[in-house]
């Protein structure tokens, strides 16, 4: 299985465009899979088409969560890929806010709730190989989980910080073993290895890709997370988007095979 980052903060492959965004391509033999579509389509376009995507061979997108930056290029994807079935969890539409007084609209919204027609609660085979799944909250502990600027607004109510109910990941079986592939981990990373160790069964990945919301943590509490993850064995980490280069560094000096996976990274699963 090939894995290519279409979208990315930064560009690792020249005549590329990076933004603020992310989405990742995984094709396999029983069709391909896209996760996340970036915040602008036409980047998301512009990349697909210098790095060879066949739009006629997606067969699933999954949306990750509900935030700008990674459902915004969902119309472009459709127009190009009318095939793809969109998966998702059932509170992706919801309305999302950041800020400090959740003053700024992120997220959510009416097209993703008319788009999304395959959930995923807590689980689902998306195509043969590739699980999407969700972590419930009870198996997440809230010291790895960042929600002080981020907000969801449920209909009726005050915003309130987010539950990130709708954070998605993809489990990935290829020939080189078990992989992971995140949107932005904001259900807390080491919260998410270790329900795919504790509910999957799976005690080794080859690679782990994708954002992984550390840039959200410093000091001890990076630190705390950063230790936590020693204790999953994981042998390739492709760290990118909102991970951040403090913490990518951090990842860097505490694991042996730590890469940064912007637009254009190829990895074999």
């Amino acid at each position: 299985m090939k894995c290519t980052v279409l979208v990315d903060n930064m560009s690792c492959r020249l005549h590329l465009l990076a933004e603020w965004g992310y989405a990742l391509h995984l094709a396999t033999s029983e069709g391909d899979v896209l996760l996340d579509t970036g915040g602008h389509g036409h980047i998301l376009l512009h990349n697909a088409a210098i790095l060879g995507v066949d739009w006629s061979n997606v067969r699933a997108v999954a949306l990750s969560h509900g935030h700008f930056d990674h459902v915004c290029g969902l119309a472009d994807v459709l127009a190009s890929a009318p095939q793809a079935q969109v998966w998702g969890a059932p509170s992706l539409p919801r309305e999302r806010r950041a800020g400090t007084a959740a003053e700024r609209v992120d997220g959510g919204g009416l097209f993703l709730a008319l788009s999304v027609l395959n959930r995923v609660e807590p689980e689902a085979t998306i195509v043969p190989g590739v699980t999407a799944f969700v972590v419930p909250e009870a198996a997440r502990d809230p010291a790895f989980v960042y929600a002080d600027t981020l907000w969801e607004v449920l209909p009726g109510q005050a915003p309130q910080h987010d539950s990130f109910a709708d954070d998605l990941s993809l489990l990935v079986e290829g020939p080189q073993g078990m992989s992971l592939l995140l949107g932005c981990a904001h259900a807390g990373l080491p919260n998410i290895l270790g329900y795919v160790r504790d509910h999957f069964g799976v005690n080794a990945l080859h690679t782990v890709i994708g954002g992984t919301h550390l840039s959200a943590f410093s000091g001890p509490r990076l630190e705390a997370c950063i230790e936590a993850l020693g204790a999953f064995n994981v042998r390739h980490w492709r760290p990118n988007h909102c991970t951040g280069f403090a913490a990518a560094a951090a990842l860097a000096r505490r694991f042996d095979d730590v890469q940064w996976a912007g637009a254009g990274s190829v990895v074999e699963l």
